[in-house]
Protein backbone atom coordinates (compact mmCIF):
# COMPACT_ATOMS: atom_id res chain seq x y z
CA UNK A 1 0.00 0.00 0.00
CA UNK A 2 1.90 3.31 -1.39
CA UNK A 3 1.26 6.24 0.82
CA UNK A 4 1.16 10.39 0.38
CA UNK A 5 1.56 13.71 1.34
CA UNK A 6 -1.75 15.13 2.20
CA UNK A 7 -3.35 18.34 3.46
CA UNK A 8 -5.97 17.36 6.00
CA UNK A 9 -8.06 19.08 8.78
CA UNK A 10 -6.89 18.54 12.52
CA UNK A 11 -10.03 17.83 14.85
CA UNK A 12 -10.58 16.75 18.03
CA UNK A 13 -11.54 14.17 18.37
CA UNK A 14 -15.06 14.48 20.00
CA UNK A 15 -15.89 16.39 16.95
CA UNK A 16 -14.37 13.73 14.44
CA UNK A 17 -17.86 12.42 12.93
CA UNK A 18 -19.47 15.86 12.92
CA UNK A 19 -16.75 17.23 10.54
CA UNK A 20 -16.21 13.80 8.63
CA UNK A 21 -19.03 13.68 7.46
CA UNK A 22 -19.79 17.73 6.33
CA UNK A 23 -16.52 16.96 4.00
CA UNK A 24 -18.16 14.17 2.86
CA UNK A 25 -21.16 16.16 2.08
CA UNK A 26 -18.71 18.97 0.66
CA UNK A 27 -16.67 16.37 -1.78
CA UNK A 28 -13.87 17.38 0.11
CA UNK A 29 -12.52 14.25 2.19
CA UNK A 30 -10.20 11.88 0.35
CA UNK A 31 -11.88 8.68 0.02
CA UNK A 32 -9.45 6.41 -1.06
CA UNK A 33 -7.02 7.40 1.91
CA UNK A 34 -6.99 5.96 5.41
CA UNK A 35 -8.02 8.55 8.13
CA UNK A 36 -5.94 8.23 10.96
CA UNK A 37 -5.78 9.48 14.75
CA UNK A 38 -4.15 9.43 18.19
CA UNK A 39 -5.27 9.91 21.29
CA UNK A 40 -6.96 13.30 21.37
CA UNK A 41 -7.24 14.14 17.15
CA UNK A 42 -8.29 12.70 14.09
CA UNK A 43 -6.70 13.64 10.63
CA UNK A 44 -9.17 13.94 7.56
CA UNK A 45 -7.52 13.93 4.24
CA UNK A 46 -8.42 16.31 1.89
CA UNK A 47 -9.01 16.49 -1.72
CA UNK A 48 -7.72 20.11 -1.51
CA UNK A 49 -6.96 22.62 0.59
CA UNK A 50 -9.76 24.32 2.32
CA UNK A 51 -10.42 28.34 1.31
CA UNK A 52 -11.00 30.47 4.68
CA UNK A 53 -14.53 30.19 4.19
CA UNK A 54 -14.62 26.40 3.98
CA UNK A 55 -12.47 27.23 7.11
CA UNK A 56 -15.17 29.23 8.90
CA UNK A 57 -17.77 26.93 8.20
CA UNK A 58 -16.02 24.08 9.83
CA UNK A 59 -14.72 25.98 12.43
CA UNK A 60 -11.43 24.66 11.78
CA UNK A 61 -7.75 26.30 11.86
CA UNK A 62 -5.42 24.38 11.44
CA UNK A 63 -4.65 22.97 8.12
CA UNK A 64 -1.67 20.49 8.76
CA UNK A 65 0.14 18.22 5.99
CA UNK A 66 0.52 14.30 6.91
CA UNK A 67 1.22 11.06 5.96
CA UNK A 68 -1.59 8.78 4.85
CA UNK A 69 -1.85 5.32 3.67
CA UNK A 70 -3.70 5.53 0.32
CA UNK A 71 -5.33 2.11 -1.04
CA UNK A 72 -5.13 1.00 -4.36
CA UNK A 73 -8.08 1.52 -7.09
CA UNK A 74 -9.51 -1.15 -7.81
CA UNK A 75 -10.15 -1.65 -11.44
CA UNK A 76 -13.70 -1.82 -12.59
CA UNK A 77 -14.72 -4.86 -15.20
CA UNK A 78 -15.01 -2.17 -17.93
CA UNK A 79 -12.07 -1.30 -17.68
CA UNK A 80 -11.05 -4.73 -18.77
CA UNK A 81 -13.39 -5.90 -21.50
CA UNK A 82 -14.67 -1.94 -22.57
CA UNK A 83 -18.19 -2.81 -21.63
CA UNK A 84 -20.40 -3.20 -18.03
CA UNK A 85 -22.12 -6.70 -17.92
CA UNK A 86 -25.16 -7.22 -15.64
CA UNK A 87 -24.89 -9.44 -12.92
CA UNK A 88 -25.53 -10.55 -9.50
CA UNK A 89 -23.32 -13.02 -7.18
CA UNK A 90 -24.57 -15.73 -4.88
CA UNK A 91 -22.30 -17.36 -2.99
CA UNK A 92 -18.64 -18.12 -4.97
CA UNK A 93 -21.28 -18.46 -8.59
CA UNK A 94 -21.12 -14.77 -10.49
CA UNK A 95 -24.97 -15.19 -12.87
CA UNK A 96 -24.99 -13.22 -15.80
CA UNK A 97 -28.25 -11.65 -16.32
CA UNK A 98 -27.97 -9.65 -19.15
CA UNK A 99 -25.34 -9.82 -21.72
CA UNK A 100 -24.81 -9.86 -25.82
CA UNK A 101 -24.40 -13.23 -27.43
CA UNK A 102 -20.74 -13.74 -27.88
CA UNK A 103 -19.20 -11.36 -25.07
CA UNK A 104 -19.99 -14.03 -21.97
CA UNK A 105 -16.59 -15.36 -22.25
CA UNK A 106 -14.55 -12.22 -22.16
CA UNK A 107 -16.54 -10.79 -19.03
CA UNK A 108 -16.56 -14.91 -17.28
CA UNK A 109 -13.38 -14.19 -17.70
CA UNK A 110 -12.72 -10.59 -16.47
CA UNK A 111 -15.41 -11.59 -13.60
CA UNK A 112 -12.76 -14.54 -12.21
CA UNK A 113 -9.74 -12.66 -12.43
CA UNK A 114 -11.39 -9.54 -10.61
CA UNK A 115 -13.39 -11.33 -7.38
CA UNK A 116 -10.89 -14.05 -6.96
CA UNK A 117 -13.61 -15.85 -4.53
CA UNK A 118 -16.10 -16.62 -8.05
CA UNK A 119 -15.13 -19.73 -8.94
CA UNK A 120 -18.18 -19.89 -11.44
CA UNK A 121 -19.65 -17.89 -13.75
CA UNK A 122 -23.07 -18.87 -15.33
CA UNK A 123 -25.44 -17.37 -17.40
CA UNK A 124 -29.56 -16.85 -17.21
CA UNK A 125 -30.93 -18.96 -20.18
CA UNK A 126 -34.97 -19.00 -18.80
CA UNK A 127 -37.27 -16.13 -16.19
CA UNK A 128 -38.36 -17.99 -12.93
CA UNK A 129 -40.67 -20.51 -14.14
CA UNK A 130 -43.80 -23.10 -12.63
CA UNK A 131 -45.08 -23.37 -9.28
CA UNK A 132 -41.52 -24.55 -7.92
CA UNK A 133 -40.29 -21.58 -9.34
CA UNK A 134 -36.91 -22.62 -10.95
CA UNK A 135 -34.89 -21.58 -13.76
CA UNK A 136 -32.44 -22.58 -16.06
CA UNK A 137 -28.88 -20.96 -15.81
CA UNK A 138 -25.91 -22.19 -18.10
CA UNK A 139 -22.12 -22.64 -17.27
CA UNK A 140 -19.99 -20.48 -18.90
CA UNK A 141 -16.95 -20.88 -16.77
CA UNK A 142 -15.34 -22.25 -14.12
CA UNK A 143 -16.67 -25.14 -11.84
CA UNK A 144 -19.26 -27.08 -13.42
CA UNK A 145 -21.99 -26.99 -11.11
CA UNK A 146 -24.57 -24.65 -9.46
CA UNK A 147 -24.90 -25.75 -6.07
CA UNK A 148 -23.05 -22.53 -3.47
CA UNK A 149 -22.82 -21.57 0.02
CA UNK A 150 -24.37 -17.78 0.10
CA UNK A 151 -23.83 -15.58 3.11
CA UNK A 152 -25.91 -12.47 3.94
CA UNK A 153 -26.59 -10.44 6.79
CA UNK A 154 -24.77 -12.96 9.60
CA UNK A 155 -26.26 -16.28 7.86
CA UNK A 156 -25.46 -18.63 5.36
CA UNK A 157 -27.44 -20.55 2.57
CA UNK A 158 -26.92 -23.55 1.27
CA UNK A 159 -28.40 -23.78 -2.78
CA UNK A 160 -29.15 -24.81 -5.71
CA UNK A 161 -29.43 -21.87 -8.49
CA UNK A 162 -31.30 -24.12 -10.96
CA UNK A 163 -33.29 -26.36 -8.34
CA UNK A 164 -34.57 -23.36 -5.98
CA UNK A 165 -35.63 -19.67 -6.09
CA UNK A 166 -33.12 -17.18 -4.40
CA UNK A 167 -32.70 -13.77 -4.94
CA UNK A 168 -29.24 -11.90 -3.41
CA UNK A 169 -30.79 -8.09 -4.68
CA UNK A 170 -33.39 -8.53 -2.02
CA UNK A 171 -31.11 -8.93 1.07
CA UNK A 172 -31.49 -4.87 1.88
CA UNK A 173 -35.54 -5.94 2.08
CA UNK A 174 -34.91 -8.79 4.04
CA UNK A 175 -32.44 -6.88 6.45
CA UNK A 176 -35.33 -3.96 6.60
CA UNK A 177 -38.18 -6.67 7.78
CA UNK A 178 -36.26 -8.28 10.03
CA UNK A 179 -35.33 -5.41 11.49
CA UNK A 180 -38.57 -4.44 12.39
CA UNK A 181 -39.18 -7.46 14.92
CA UNK A 182 -38.20 -6.98 18.31
CA UNK A 183 -35.62 -9.18 19.44
CA UNK A 184 -38.42 -10.29 22.32
CA UNK A 185 -41.18 -10.82 19.65
CA UNK A 186 -42.80 -13.80 20.53
CA UNK A 187 -45.48 -16.25 19.10
CA UNK A 188 -46.48 -17.86 15.37
CA UNK A 189 -45.04 -16.38 12.42
CA UNK A 190 -45.67 -17.77 8.58
CA UNK A 191 -43.43 -17.64 6.25
CA UNK A 192 -45.67 -18.60 2.91
CA UNK A 193 -43.33 -18.70 0.46
CA UNK A 194 -40.16 -19.78 2.17
CA UNK A 195 -37.41 -21.41 -0.23
CA UNK A 196 -34.68 -21.79 1.34
CA UNK A 197 -35.25 -19.73 4.44
CA UNK A 198 -33.97 -16.29 3.43
CA UNK A 199 -36.68 -14.67 5.64
CA UNK A 200 -37.45 -17.46 8.28
CA UNK A 201 -33.89 -18.01 9.62
CA UNK A 202 -33.05 -14.42 9.71
CA UNK A 203 -35.95 -13.92 11.70
CA UNK A 204 -35.53 -16.99 13.75
CA UNK A 205 -32.01 -15.50 14.57
CA UNK A 206 -33.62 -12.09 15.76
CA UNK A 207 -36.31 -13.03 17.80
CA UNK A 208 -35.52 -16.50 19.29
CA UNK A 209 -38.70 -16.73 21.72
CA UNK A 210 -40.50 -16.86 18.13
CA UNK A 211 -41.54 -19.89 16.49
CA UNK A 212 -41.62 -19.93 12.43
CA UNK A 213 -43.43 -21.97 9.97
CA UNK A 214 -41.43 -22.06 6.78
CA UNK A 215 -43.94 -23.34 4.23
CA UNK A 216 -42.72 -23.87 0.37
CA UNK A 217 -44.28 -26.54 -2.30
CA UNK A 218 -40.98 -27.32 -3.85
CA UNK A 219 -39.48 -30.48 -2.16
CA UNK A 220 -36.00 -29.44 -2.97
CA UNK A 221 -36.13 -25.73 -1.35
CA UNK A 222 -37.43 -27.39 2.03
CA UNK A 223 -34.28 -29.65 1.65
CA UNK A 224 -32.12 -27.14 1.59
CA UNK A 225 -33.89 -25.00 4.25
CA UNK A 226 -33.40 -28.07 6.39
CA UNK A 227 -30.00 -27.63 6.17
CA UNK A 228 -29.51 -24.67 6.43
CA UNK A 229 -31.25 -24.66 9.75
CA UNK A 230 -28.71 -26.93 10.99
CA UNK A 231 -26.04 -24.86 9.00
CA UNK A 232 -27.53 -21.37 10.92
CA UNK A 233 -27.99 -23.18 14.88
CA UNK A 234 -31.39 -22.57 14.84
CA UNK A 235 -34.49 -24.37 16.95
CA UNK A 236 -37.35 -22.24 16.05
CA UNK A 237 -38.00 -23.07 12.22
CA UNK A 238 -39.98 -25.70 11.43
CA UNK A 239 -40.05 -26.64 7.68
CA UNK A 240 -43.24 -27.46 6.29
CA UNK A 241 -43.47 -28.98 2.53
CA UNK A 242 -47.04 -28.66 0.89
CA UNK A 243 -49.61 -26.33 -1.19
CA UNK A 244 -50.47 -23.80 1.11
CA UNK A 245 -53.65 -24.12 -0.50
CA UNK A 246 -53.97 -27.15 1.08
CA UNK A 247 -52.46 -27.33 4.27
CA UNK A 248 -53.43 -23.38 5.54
CA UNK A 249 -56.39 -24.63 7.38
CA UNK A 250 -54.01 -26.27 9.95
CA UNK A 251 -52.72 -22.87 11.08
CA UNK A 252 -55.70 -21.00 11.19
CA UNK A 253 -55.78 -17.54 13.70
CA UNK A 254 -51.81 -18.50 14.48
CA UNK A 255 -50.35 -16.30 13.14
CA UNK A 256 -48.77 -12.68 14.60
CA UNK A 257 -47.00 -12.25 11.40
CA UNK A 258 -47.32 -13.54 7.71
CA UNK A 259 -44.26 -12.97 4.72
CA UNK A 260 -46.12 -12.97 1.43
CA UNK A 261 -43.16 -13.01 -0.97
CA UNK A 262 -44.39 -14.05 -4.04
CA UNK A 263 -44.65 -10.81 -5.78
CA UNK A 264 -46.63 -11.71 -9.02
CA UNK A 265 -49.01 -13.77 -7.32
CA UNK A 266 -49.22 -13.36 -3.59
CA UNK A 267 -53.10 -11.79 -4.37
CA UNK A 268 -53.81 -15.21 -5.04
CA UNK A 269 -53.04 -16.64 -1.46
CA UNK A 270 -54.70 -13.81 0.87
CA UNK A 271 -57.83 -15.88 1.45
CA UNK A 272 -55.34 -18.11 3.54
CA UNK A 273 -53.78 -15.89 5.00
CA UNK A 274 -56.33 -13.86 6.49
CA UNK A 275 -57.13 -17.24 7.94
CA UNK A 276 -53.68 -17.66 9.36
CA UNK A 277 -53.46 -14.18 10.91
CA UNK A 278 -54.25 -14.01 14.70
CA UNK A 279 -57.86 -12.76 14.97
CA UNK A 280 -56.14 -10.32 17.54
CA UNK A 281 -54.72 -9.15 14.76
CA UNK A 282 -51.13 -9.49 12.79
CA UNK A 283 -48.96 -7.97 9.97
CA UNK A 284 -48.34 -9.10 6.53
CA UNK A 285 -45.51 -8.33 4.86
CA UNK A 286 -47.36 -8.40 1.55
CA UNK A 287 -45.10 -8.28 -2.34
CA UNK A 288 -46.47 -7.01 -5.77
CA UNK A 289 -45.09 -6.65 -9.06
CA UNK A 290 -46.41 -2.85 -10.06
CA UNK A 291 -45.99 -0.87 -13.21
CA UNK A 292 -45.34 3.12 -13.26
CA UNK A 293 -47.61 3.43 -16.47
CA UNK A 294 -50.70 4.87 -16.84
CA UNK A 295 -52.94 6.07 -19.68
CA UNK A 296 -51.48 5.93 -23.59
CA UNK A 297 -48.10 4.48 -21.84
CA UNK A 298 -47.55 7.91 -20.53
CA UNK A 299 -44.75 6.40 -17.46
CA UNK A 300 -44.81 8.32 -14.31
CA UNK A 301 -42.53 7.94 -10.78
CA UNK A 302 -42.33 4.76 -8.73
CA UNK A 303 -44.69 6.55 -6.60
CA UNK A 304 -47.24 5.90 -9.20
CA UNK A 305 -46.11 1.95 -8.56
CA UNK A 306 -46.63 2.07 -4.74
CA UNK A 307 -50.20 4.29 -5.20
CA UNK A 308 -51.77 1.51 -7.15
CA UNK A 309 -50.12 -1.66 -5.38
CA UNK A 310 -51.27 -0.07 -2.22
CA UNK A 311 -55.00 0.51 -3.31
CA UNK A 312 -54.97 -3.03 -5.27
CA UNK A 313 -53.77 -4.77 -1.96
CA UNK A 314 -56.89 -2.98 0.10
CA UNK A 315 -58.82 -4.09 -2.42
CA UNK A 316 -58.70 -7.36 -2.60
CA UNK A 317 -58.17 -7.85 0.96
CA UNK A 318 -61.82 -6.31 1.11
CA UNK A 319 -62.89 -8.67 -1.35
CA UNK A 320 -61.28 -11.74 0.50
CA UNK A 321 -62.88 -10.72 3.72
CA UNK A 322 -66.61 -11.17 1.66
CA UNK A 323 -65.47 -13.74 0.03
CA UNK A 324 -64.70 -15.85 2.94
CA UNK A 325 -67.37 -13.99 5.41
CA UNK A 326 -64.87 -12.32 7.87
CA UNK A 327 -65.48 -9.41 9.22
CA UNK A 328 -62.46 -7.10 8.70
CA UNK A 329 -62.04 -4.41 11.90
CA UNK A 330 -59.23 -2.64 10.74
CA UNK A 331 -56.56 -2.25 8.09
CA UNK A 332 -53.43 0.10 8.22
CA UNK A 333 -50.70 0.40 5.74
CA UNK A 334 -47.77 0.72 8.08
CA UNK A 335 -45.21 1.13 4.96
CA UNK A 336 -45.05 0.30 1.54
CA UNK A 337 -41.71 1.34 -0.65
CA UNK A 338 -39.81 0.17 -3.90
CA UNK A 339 -37.93 -2.72 -3.27
CA UNK A 340 -36.18 -3.21 -6.62
CA UNK A 341 -36.77 -2.50 -10.35
CA UNK A 342 -38.70 -5.62 -11.97
CA UNK A 343 -38.81 -4.46 -15.26
CA UNK A 344 -38.84 -1.17 -17.36
CA UNK A 345 -40.94 1.35 -15.58
CA UNK A 346 -42.30 -1.78 -13.04
CA UNK A 347 -40.99 -2.13 -9.62
CA UNK A 348 -41.18 -4.94 -6.94
CA UNK A 349 -43.28 -3.06 -4.33
CA UNK A 350 -43.12 -4.03 -0.12
CA UNK A 351 -46.11 -3.01 1.71
CA UNK A 352 -46.30 -3.87 5.66
CA UNK A 353 -49.98 -4.38 6.37
CA UNK A 354 -51.58 -4.22 10.11
CA UNK A 355 -55.03 -5.94 9.99
CA UNK A 356 -57.31 -7.35 11.82
CA UNK A 357 -60.76 -9.54 10.82
CA UNK A 358 -62.47 -11.86 12.54
CA UNK A 359 -64.86 -14.59 10.85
Amino acid sequence: MKTEILSCVKVEKKRGEEIRRALKELKLLRTDARITSNDNFIYLPLTRELKEDEKGELEVDEIPTREFKVLEQRRDIEDLIGFKPSYEIVGDIAVLTEITAGNEQLAAHALMNLHKNIKVVAKRISPVEGVFRKRKVEIIAGENRTETMHKENGCRYKLDLEKVYFNPRLASERNRVVSQIECSERGEIIDMFAGVGSFSIQIAKRAPQSHIDAIDINPIAIQYLRENIKLNGVRNVEAIEGDIREIYVKFRNKAVRIIMNLPKSAYLFLSEALCMLNSQGGIIHFYDVESSYVNAGKRKSPETAIARAKEKLMTKINEACEREGFHLQSLDILDARKVKPYAPYAYIIGIDAVIKCTG
